[in-house]
């Protein structure tokens, strides 16, 4: 029989060492595992910001980022998928939903005197723009253009190589109407004005002011209601 006492301090230090090694083994695990997610984590966020970031430049050969400043170095074209397709329109900016002081769409023109702004090219036999505008109950002026111009700039410059210049109609109200200094400033070649004949006499009644030329070529101004007095 073994009489030898048995050492249970000691076999109770061993195993309470083993027990301390394994726990910080396992706090070492973690914080290995937490720094390695950290810089994982961190990666990702700077990953998804440069691309975010390169998703906002659009550049060249890029997506066009809506809610985003995008940029390009080359011109950019929308084409029709298939040839001979009808679309009205194929490109469409569409500000309905838009508040009363709100503007759809603003083209900045370079800075400089032979800048252009927006260019439209009517092919042959179609029209270059078209622009239209509803008069509304609540005193909407029914424009289908507005034209400003700023620092002596001219609100609207036309010009034809052998058509018409401007042709305005309207078929209850004035073809054209101008104000300003000078109402309006002619110069021609042929003729500075030329008023064509009408094919009947003279309006029974008109207003101050009217030029009116008959089927006689005559020529008649008008002093109000009934009163015409015959010029040439």
């Amino acid at each position: 029989m073994d009489s030898r006492p048995t050492d249970d301090t000691g076999s109770a230090s061993g195993s309470t060492s083993s027990l301390l090694r394994q726990a910080a083994q396992t706090r070492t695990t973690r914080r290995s595992m937490l720094r390695r997610g950290g810089i994982v984590a961190a990666g990702t966020v700077a990953g998804l910001t440069l691309l975010d970031q390169r998703r906002a430049e659009a550049a060249t050969g890029g997506s066009f980022v809506l809610g985003e400043n995008n940029d390009a170095g080359a011109t950019t074209e929308l084409h029709v998928t298939t040839s001979g397709s009808t679309l009205v329109p194929l490109f469409r900016v569409n500000g309905s939903s838009l508040s009363g002081t709100s503007t759809s769409m603003i083209v900045d023109g370079p800075g400089s005197l032979s800048g252009i702004a927006l260019r439209v090219n009517g092919n042959s036999g179609g029209v270059g723009i078209i622009a239209s505008a509803a008069n509304g109950g609540s005193g909407t002026v029914g424009l289908a253009l507005a034209a400003s111009g700023s620092s002596g700039a001219n609100g609207i410059d036309a010009s034809s190589d052998s058509g018409t210049a401007v042709s305005a109609a309207s078929t209850s109200g004035d073809g054209v109407r101008g104000s300003g200094k000078r109402g309006g400033v002619f110069k021609g070649t042929a003729a500075n004005v030329q008023l064509t004949p009408s094919s009947k006499s003279h309006p029974h009644s008109g207003s101050k002011g009217d030029l009116f030329v008959d089927h006689s070529a005559h020529l008649w101004f008008c002093r109000g209601g009934t009163t015409w007095v015959k010029l040439a």
